[in-house]
């Protein structure tokens, strides 16, 4: 049983608009995967502010669903769907795995090698984007936070413009544990950009607060490289839920 669950994760994994994986705030640039047999739910919101009369510009909702599929000798799995409301062809795919920080070896930072933007279209107004990441991570001891850097490269439907990088900072603060023990930190700050003149092209800054270790939600501006693909600089508000939804025991192997 276990053997056919690993298949149908390698897949979802290859055969996977906006897709939600595990990431910082406008991009997907970190290598955090989402946790063996727990869930997340996800819905992002994008919209203009202080536009006159006849000039906002939202995106469609999007309502995601991550799970973390398995976790193998420090490997972690996840894959996801979304559903981006009002559009045609409105389900988009994604996927990652990667390894932790020190996993590897010694002071070795961590890695993640994902696909996101998987749409259903590939003829005429194409949602096949396709793109591949691959992200490598550290802890930054002197100055705290983490930072990631990575590449990407995507298919003609996400613009002219298909490789290019990502880079993203996250630092959180206020630590706590709630009723039941469980330590988190109550804010994060995050900045994140990707290059190039394309769908995905920009960057952002955001505030994190969670309410539980298990519920929090993440706002501020994202500003795009090409005006023409995305239109102008948008206010985002993201929530975000996390359930358990197996015991993560049964899809782990040492």
């Amino acid at each position: 049983m276990k053997l056919i669950y690993l298949i149908l994760s390698f897949t979802l994994l290859t055969t996977v608009l906006d897709a939600g994986p595990s990431s910082a705030f406008w991009t997907n640039c970190t290598t955090y995967v989402q946790p063996t047999g727990t869930a997340n739910l996800q819905v992002y919101n994008y919209f203009t502010v202080f536009n006159r009369r006849g000039h906002g510009s939202f995106f469609a909702p999007d309502v995601g669903f991550l799970v973390g599929l398995f976790n193998w000798k420090n490997l972690s799995c996840e894959t996801g769907i979304d559903y981006v409301g009002g559009t045609d062809d409105s389900f988009f795919f994604n996927g990652k795995v990667g390894i932790p920080e020190g996993k590897i070896c010694e002071h070795a930072p961590s890695f993640s090698v994902g696909i996101f933007n998987v749409g259903t279209r590939t003829r005429e107004n194409r949602t096949n984007q396709n793109i591949v990441d691959v992200f490598i991570g550290a802890t930054l001891p002197k100055i705290s936070g983490q930072l990631y850097v990575g590449g990407f490269s995507g298919s003609k439907a996400m613009g002219k413009v298909r490789q290019g990088y990502m880079i993203s900072y996250a630092r959180s603060f206020n630590h706590k544990k709630d009723c039941h023990g469980t330590e988190y930190d109550k804010w994060t700050l995050v900045a994140d950009y990707a290059s190039g003149k394309n769908t995905i092209g920009g960057g952002g800054f955001s505030l994190t607060y969670y309410f539980t270790p298990e519920i929090f939600i993440e706002t501020g501006p994202v500003w795009f490289n090409d005006a023409h693909i995305n239109g102008k600089w948008k206010w985002s508000v993201q929530i975000y839920y996390t359930l358990k939804l197996f015991n993560p025991e049964h899809m782990t192997w040492k």
